[in-house]
């Protein structure tokens, strides 16, 4: 008896420590937001002696963090507040890409002894700038960062555009500053430091550099107000002594480039652009190709704004030609009198829209030439027909498409092209792909080319254009097999060719293939372990050096994986050739980025994360005995609520076994009713292991709902072809009722949101069910029929391929499947809605058009049902100003907090905001 009193005591006792510990923590807030830190440019000394990374709060200035791997000890310099995400160049990239995000440039010298890295300006600097109405040229600029790792010393430099370390060459740098903005063509300060003699030289007026690898020699170019001293030169490294004029006179001179070897520097240059090469002993560069060059074609001329390439041996360049584009007419007819018309013609390559964003791009485009240095001879190798070339690595052949033919089926189908064979000698083109879709890879050591089409891995031999499946009769499929769309499945991926070009490693859903690119051998190079146990492998470049290429066949090979149940991750080890299965080295119920590498040494560094644990940086060997925690980026996690993710398995209407993850609060009790919020796309459960970071933005954010007391469900969705919304239906509401048939879900407070396809998912759902207390349906599609021949308009193409082939998953024409697009569109069923909607779409929306809202609101408002429609004034698909990001947060927040949790009605939501109450609206004055 006293025994079971003594336990009942100390379980008592424990709990209430228990509870004591959760009752000091408290939920997020969106002030939290600010200050939440990510980690991004972790780069390690070739000596794997220090470890240096950048830390960004999402708002104000970050910090570059030098870490002692041996004693631990940090040093921590500013760096500034991270500029946003440039634009989306729709004319390179027509699909939903999210934004590039940006980083500082960080160099270690190879000796290891002193670290070189960028910065940004600070966000007060930025402020200031802001209210003094400062010109976007005229904003304050980064500077640069020299520290001494021995001493600990830092040379803090402003102003400073870009800098150079060299790779295979020590104790010295070069760096570049910032114009002053008056004359953007002319050149600005350029500084050589010695690193050991702590000394400098400037030259004057540069526009580009490049240190040669070795640290021997830095070639230049110059633009200066006296134009006679424009030019290319080039000067000692280790001495004092003066430049060599390389090339020289008026003109502009650019795109320094050196052979793989660099015993050869090639640039264009002079008054009517011209390709220099200068052989690195020589003395002037000679002219080597001008538009009067033999062969050079008619009315073109040099591309200047094109990239130079050598061949592997040097023996050949590759260089850009341009169409000389004929002088604007002067027009003096007056702006009002103008006639402005587009013409749509029916048979256009581009619709007008994909015309004006292709604009700038078409008018510019360059086209790929070769020179033979050793035969002196020029040959054209695109032109007009075929724009895209990708020369081989041995620069004997090239591959060339020409999609001219199949433009227009690009607004409704996939991206095709014939593809040819080019011989970089005589510049002859044979066909060997017709109406060919996705990427091509070169081996090695061009003898082979390589494409996947829709189903297979081909190889293309050079110069027979003979074509070879690989992988057709292996008995495992190389396409991704939950794809469930209308249109061709992507490839499980490559890892990549061998060195020797001997060997190609394809991956399938879990295992790696060796193959001779001839067809002649195939094996399973990791013995079927994948799929007999859920694995999916994938290998782990370690090597950072882009001149290594390909996979080194001597050396082991360490691969990445991941089961496909549980999505817990791992590294394995395995060696071409192996005989045995590869070795286990690490696996966790975690997520585990891909390893980099110190170069000269055993040490490695890679990110750990879960949804509850940040993905902070931790150190290893190549065995991953043991991983060492070397960084802490948001220490102020451990006094805020968090909560759990766990998978959990149910079946669709149709009988399909599918997952969902459930995210649960910290202190979580079974006995208790919580609201539920789902959040839906397509497959989500891939992130099971994933640390959702606290952020604005306009969806859901998991990990602020989570820790405010509500449970967050995302279910796995699997579509059938021509039944989109339906598809939604039976997956999303078995999902539900299985997390509700735990005990613990408020039945009468749950909810639903998604944006964009998982918006258009919602919006049909709530014509078919009541299940869902409120709704948030973000840039939903509501009518199919008016949707199919809308415009994506960043891109500015049609989006009647969305529906034909792709998410939308009709499978058909509007003419050939009518019903199905009007029975899958919520406009035509909105008369059955009984659940309160909350929309965002923005009146700038770049791929769903905004008067798919529009129709949804004005629908639901003729027929007297809720509905708020946010819509963020020139805001795109997603909201990217961090102001509205904030703002449509909070209303989410409220909105579902009202209806789900019973908080207060918000007055946006009882009386709206007028036009007339809207911040700095100016009515003009009229006369009474």
């Amino acid at each position: 008896m006293k025994r079971t009193q003594s336990a009942l005591f100390f379980f008592l006792l424990s709990l209430t420590i228990s509870t004591a510990g959760l009752a000091e923590k408290r939920p997020l807030t969106h002030a939290d937001y600010d200050g939440w830190r990510h980690i991004q440019n972790q780069h390690l000394s070739n000596d794997g002696k220090f470890l240096a990374y950048a830390v960004f709060p999402q708002e104000g200035d970050g910090e570059l963090v030098i870490r002692n791997l041996i004693t631990g000890k940090e040093v921590r310099e500013p760096i500034g507040q991270l500029p946003p995400p440039p634009p989306v160049n729709f004319a390179l990239n027509t699909e939903d890409a999210p934004p590039v995000p940006r980083g500082i440039q960080l160099s270690f010298t190879r000796d290891g002894r002193t670290l070189v890295f960028s910065t940004f300006a600070s966000k007060g600097e930025i402020d200031q700038a802001k209210r003094d109405k400062k010109k976007p040229k005229d904003m304050p600029k980064g500077g640069l960062r020299i520290v001494d790792l021995e001493s600990g010393a830092v040379l803090r430099v402003a102003n400073v555009k870009s800098f150079q370390v060299p790779s295979k060459g020590d104790g010295y740098l070069a760096y570049l500053c910032e114009g002053d903005g008056v004359a953007d063509k002319l050149g600005s300060e350029l500084f050589l430091r010695n690193l050991v003699a702590k000394t400098e030289r400037m030259f004057p007026d540069v526009t580009e550099f490049t240190l040669t690898k070795d640290a021997k020699l830095l070639a230049y170019a110059i633009s200066s107000k006296n134009q006679d001293a424009n030019g290319v030169y080039v000067a000692p490294v280790a001495t004092d002594a003066g430049s060599k004029t390389l090339a020289g006179g008026v003109g502009k001179y650019s795109k320094l480039t050196w052979d793989e070897k660099q015993h050869e520097l090639a640039f264009y240059g002079g008054r009517e652009a011209t390709l220099f090469i200068w052989p690195r002993e020589g003395d002037k560069a000679p002219e080597i190709v001008s538009s009067s060059t033999p062969g050079f074609p008619t009315d073109s001329m040099i591309g200047d704004r094109s990239n130079i390439g050598f061949s592997k041996d040097g023996k050949l360049v590759f260089f850009g030609y341009a169409a000389k584009l004929a002088p604007a007419k002067k027009d003096d007819t007056p702006a009002e009198d103008r006639v402005s018309v587009d013409l749509w013609h029916w048979k256009d390559d581009y619709i007008q829209p994909m015309q004006k964003v292709r604009a700038q791009l078409d008018r510019t485009r360059t086209f790929r030439a070769v020179y033979l240095i050793g035969g002196g001879k020029l040959v054209a190798l695109g032109d007009r027909a075929m724009a895209e070339v990708t020369p081989s690595d041995d620069g004997r052949y090239s591959l060339g498409g020409d999609d001219r033919e199949y433009r227009a089926m690009a607004e409704y189908d996939e991206r095709y092209a014939d593809s040819y064979l080019i011989d970089n000698f005589t510049g002859a083109r044979k066909l060997v792909a017709k109406k060919h879709r996705g990427r091509v890879t070169w081996s090695p050591d061009g003898k082979y080319a390589m494409f996947f089409d829709g189903k297979d891995w081909n190889t293309l031999a050079a110069p027979d254009g003979k074509i070879t499946n690989l992988t057709s009769g292996l008995g495992v499929k190389f396409w991704t097999e939950e794809h469930d769309s209308p249109g061709s499945p992507a490839a499980y991926g490559l890892a990549g060719w061998t060195k020797d070009g001997k060997s190609v490693l394809i991956y399938d859903h879990y295992d790696i293939w060796q193959m001779a690119p001839d067809g002649s051998s195939s094996t399973n190079l990791t013995q079927t372990y994948g799929r007999k146990n859920h694995l999916m492998f994938r290998y782990v470049r370690l090597d950072s050096d882009p001149e290594d290429k390909g996979i080194d066949p001597a050396k082991p090979l360490l691969l990445r994986a991941e089961n496909n149940d549980t999505h817990d991750s791992g590294f394995f080890r395995t060696s071409l050739g192996a005989a045995a299965p590869p070795r286990k080295l690490l696996m966790a119920a975690k997520n585990f980025s891909n390893p980099i590498k110190a170069k000269d040494a055993d040490v490695l560094v890679l990110t750990e994360s879960t949804f509850v644990e940040s993905p902070d940086l931790q150190m290893t060997d190549l065995n991953f005995q043991e991983l060492r925690k070397v960084s802490d980026a948001n220490p102020q996690q451990a006094g805020i609520l968090w909560g759990s993710a766990e998978l959990v398995d149910f079946k669709n209407l149709d009988g399909i076994p599918l997952k969902a993850t459930l995210f649960k609060p910290e202190n979580f009790d079974p006995k208790k009713k919580y609201p539920l919020l789902v959040y839906i796309y397509e497959r989500l459960t891939q992130g099971v292991n994933n640390y959702v970071e606290p952020r604005p933005g306009h969806t859901i954010n998991v990990s602020y709902y989570v820790s405010n007391g509500y449970l967050v469900l995302e279910p796995d969705i699997a579509y059938k072809i021509g039944f989109p919304g339906q598809s939604a239906l039976q997956c999303v509401l078995p999902a539900v009722q299985a997390v509700v048939d735990r005990g613990f879900v408020n039945e009468n407070a749950i909810g639903i949101q998604g944006h964009s396809w998982g918006g258009y998912q919602i919006a049909y759902m709530i014509t078919q069910t009541n299940r869902f207390k409120a709704v948030a349906a973000g840039a939903p599609v509501a009518n199919m029929t008016s949707a199919y021949d809308g415009i994506r308009w960043g891109p500015g193409i049609p989006r009647q391929f969305q529906y034909e082939r792709t998410q939308s998953r009709i499978g058909g024409t509007l003419w050939e499947y009518p019903m199905r697009y009007i029975e899958n569109s919520p406009i035509f069923m909105a008369d059955r809605v009984k659940t309160p909607v909350m929309m965002i779409h923005n009146d700038a929306d770049d791929a769903v058009p905004w008067y798919q809202g529009i129709e949804f609101y004005l629908g639901l408002r003729r027929l007297g049902k809720e509905a708020y429609l946010f819509s963020y004034n020139g805001e795109p698909h997603g909201l990217r100003r961090r102001p509205n990001q904030k703002d449509y947060a909070l209303r989410l927040q409220q909105y579902f907090d009202y209806y789900l949790k019973g908080a207060p009605k918000p007055d946006w939501m009882e009386h709206g905001i007028p036009y007339l109450q809207k911040p700095g609206v100016a009515i003009p004055e009229t006369d009474q």
